[in-house]
């Protein structure tokens, strides 16, 4: 009886054993994850789908291979002095993203009151699913979408305050003097982007789009 309650405990310390050291290592890849989001997200998940190799090191550098896929199956380089390893593994991410409040018509604006946010697992969904209704407002939805549709970027373009080729006002804004004059613009773009305008004179100059007209501070 002796020797099994021994077995169980020294069972019971391995395993304990391996959970400490796994979970420094599992919330460090959980951090990696989240950087690549700028909101908060309501659950991300880890899972491995190869063995753990083993480390060198408790606090190693961790890499993301594929920076531009947020959830899914994913490669983290593991490096440990002067020994790389990789890890394979599967991010399942649940949040909110974007569907239609109503149906939406295409060449409609973009507006608050078109769109909602719904709660889900996102890595079940399109890569190109819009997480944030700030990323959207504005914009022209290109085709017809539904009611509570899933809407992804395809589905806009955004809504071209001044278009390449197009004359608009320049105001140059100086600490001593403001001039006004005109100029051709060389891209197109929205509020507050910035633009590039060729003056009658033949210089180009770079400035801000406003509601007033393109504004070139050299204060």
């Amino acid at each position: 009886m002796i020797k099994i309650v021994k077995l169980i405990i020294g069972v019971l310390m391995l395993c304990s054993c391996h959970f400490v050291l796994a979970n420094p290592l599992s919330k460090q890849i959980k951090d990696l994850i989240a950087q690549q989001f700028s909101h908060n997200l309501e659950t991300i998940t880890i899972g491995y789908t190869n063995n753990i190799p083993k480390l060198s090191c408790d606090t190693p550098t961790l890499s993301l291979l594929n920076k531009n896929k947020p959830w899914g199956n994913m490669t983290i380089g593991v490096q440990c002095d002067n020994k790389k390893s990789f890890m394979q593994i599967y991010v399942a991410v649940s949040g909110h993203y974007l569907i239609a409040k109503q149906p939406i018509t295409a060449g409609s604006v973009i507006t608050e009151d078109l769109i909602d946010l719904k709660s889900g697992w996102l890595d079940k969904l399109p890569s190109s699913v819009i997480l944030n209704k700030s990323d959207v407002l504005n914009y022209i939805a290109t085709r017809n979408i539904n009611q509570n549709e899933t809407i992804k970027m395809a589905m806009l373009q955004k809504n071209w305050l001044v278009k390449a080729g197009q004359i608009v006002k320049v105001i140059i804004d100086d600490e001593d003097y403001q001039v006004t004059t005109n100029g051709k613009a060389l891209n197109n773009a929205i509020l507050d982007d910035k633009i590039s305008i060729k003056l009658n004179s033949g210089n180009i100059i770079e400035g801000i789009l406003t509601n007033q007209g393109v504004i070139i501070s050299n204060k």
